[in-house]
């Protein structure tokens, strides 16, 4: 398309403009290509303006800064007030509006959002063609993606969605995170159907008061189509506050705990085999049994809001519970290993403390032995779960291996310390390494006991000075294994 046709009706100013044709869009310098319109963007921690002479020698046709130009370019450069916004109005037009074109969910929350999307994936794929954005990777029609961010930025976004209308994607499910909606990563989606799964503590570095990280996950609600649907958990202390923040009418509400939820949630069974439940629709007093892989209450929760979901799409029953039934645990979320040696080992992403209490819990109820948990925190992130989640692990296992989670440009010790402050057990081990940490769980453990290893899941890296070193918890847990 040509530059002219791009910037109209929008307010810029222009240096050596030429009526160049621009065939791509991107933030990124290694990815231009010949045709590119490389957009320079000042983040936090780099500036895309350095990165201008690469993209000029890759090919690329213009320039959209903040910054005026420095030294000689030759190539049309436009100068923005307001970049996300240009960005996503200059994407949105030269990929021709991919937004509009795929009916999109998105679910947020605190913990359970990977699962959840994971779950509605399942259920859509029965009879459509669906694409997956999130935490651990990218999924179009099948296709996998790495993820860079849970809720990757607009013109990311943007170039995602086109890759699903070329692939005739009917659903797009989306994790929606606290990050990218006050940072205004989603602009111009509106959404079929949001899901709000839980709230509590976590991201306090970012939000610094949980007033902020609430009302930052509440903007989801109001992007919601009139005729659309919100699935809202009940059972969470600030369910009222997405109740009264969604645009559409069409609520639906669910709970173990609350009357008030309209549908009503029977746990019949967990075990290690899986979960059973009931889900009762107190307005049509109809009842649905479902069967489930996935293991605990946390993952009934999760089930459930993807039933709701799909039910509110006038999705059919019987391949809703197909899609549940036939659904495997996602990568790193409660992904359990046994031992010859009798005992058993739970790697699981929980790294917060309402998430860690909900695992250790779950565990402990299916654990007729001892409960060893092998945990830490992450560097230059929310230091006052530390203490928290301290506690909560001393007091709900029989054993703590504390260890490095990734300490980023942190002191490793210094965490532990902060960790430490927390607990008033003497049950606890330090081991830094988090490798020799797992070993020392596996030392410790006997016949009918369990090992949880928390908080990186599916990661397969551990951050340390700011650099990536490999370490994946379920590579180390099969390696000791017998």
């Amino acid at each position: 398309m040509e530059l002219k046709e791009l910037l109209k009706d929008l307010e810029l100013k222009l240096f050596n403009f030429k009526n160049v044709e621009v065939t791509d869009i991107t933030d990124d310098s290694r990815n231009v290509i010949k045709g590119s319109l490389f957009v320079a963007i000042k983040g936090n921690n780099y500036d895309g303006n350095i990165f201008i002479k690469d993209a000029l020698k890759k090919g690329a046709v213009a320039i959209l800064t903040e910054e005026e130009p420095k030294g000689k370019i030759e190539v049309p450069v436009i100068l923005s007030t307001d970049i996300q916004n240009d960005v996503k109005n200059i994407a949105e037009k030269l990929y021709q509006n991919p937004f509009k074109k795929i009916k999109t969910i998105g679910v947020t929350g605190t913990n359970g959002k990977t699962t959840t999307t994971f779950l509605i994936k399942s259920i859509l794929d029965i009879d459509h063609k669906t694409g997956l954005i999130g935490t651990i990777k990218t999924i179009i029609n099948n296709k996998e993606y790495e993820s860079v961010n849970t809720t990757p930025n607009t013109l990311t976004l943007i170039k995602l969605f086109k890759k699903m209308v070329d692939e005739n994607v009917d659903y797009a499910v989306m994790e929606v995170s606290s990050h990218g909606l006050k940072l205004n990563r989603i602009n111009g989606i509106e959404f079929q159907s949001v899901i709000f799964t839980n709230l509590t503590q976590d991201h306090l570095d970012f939000h610094k008061t949980m007033e902020d990280y609430r009302d930052s996950k509440l903007i989801l609600f109001s992007l919601v189509k009139d005729d659309g649907s919100s699935i809202i958990n009940l059972d969470d202390p600030s369910s009222e506050y997405f109740v009264k923040a969604s645009k559409t009418k069409n609520i639906f509400t669910y709970g173990i705990k609350n009357p008030k939820a309209r549908f009503q949630i029977r746990i019949e069974k967990i075990s290690l085999d899986g979960s059973s439940f009931s889900i009762f629709d107190n307005d049509e007093k109809k009842n649905y049994h479902i069967e489930t892989k996935l293991i605990g209450e946390p993952n009934i929760y999760n089930c459930v809001s993807a039933f709701l979901t799909c039910f509110s799409l006038n999705i059919p029953f019987e391949k809703i519970k197909e899609g549940l039934e036939k659904a495997n645990p996602v990568k790193g979320r409660y992904e359990i290993y046994y031992d010859r040696r009798g005992f058993k080992i739970i790697v699981d992403y929980a790294h917060s403390p309402d998430s860690l209490e909900r695992l250790i819990k779950t565990v402990r109820r299916l654990t007729p032995g001892k409960v060893i948990t092998v945990f830490g925190c992450g560097g230059n992130r929310d230091k006052e779960k530390r203490p928290i989640m301290g506690k909560i692990a001393s007091h709900l296992s029989d054993m703590v291996v504390l260890t490095s989670d990734n300490p980023r440009s942190e002191d490793p010790n210094r965490i532990i310390d902060d960790i430490i402050k927390g607990i008033t057990e003497k049950n606890y081990m330090v081991e830094v390494n988090r490798k020799n940490a797992i070993k020392l769980a596996f030392q410790y453990a006997k016949e009918k006991d369990s090992i949880i290893i928390a908080g990186k899941g599916h990661e397969n890296y551990q951050i340390i000075n700011n650099k990536k070193y490999h370490l994946d918890d379920s590579e180390i847990v099969k390696g000791l294994m017998k």
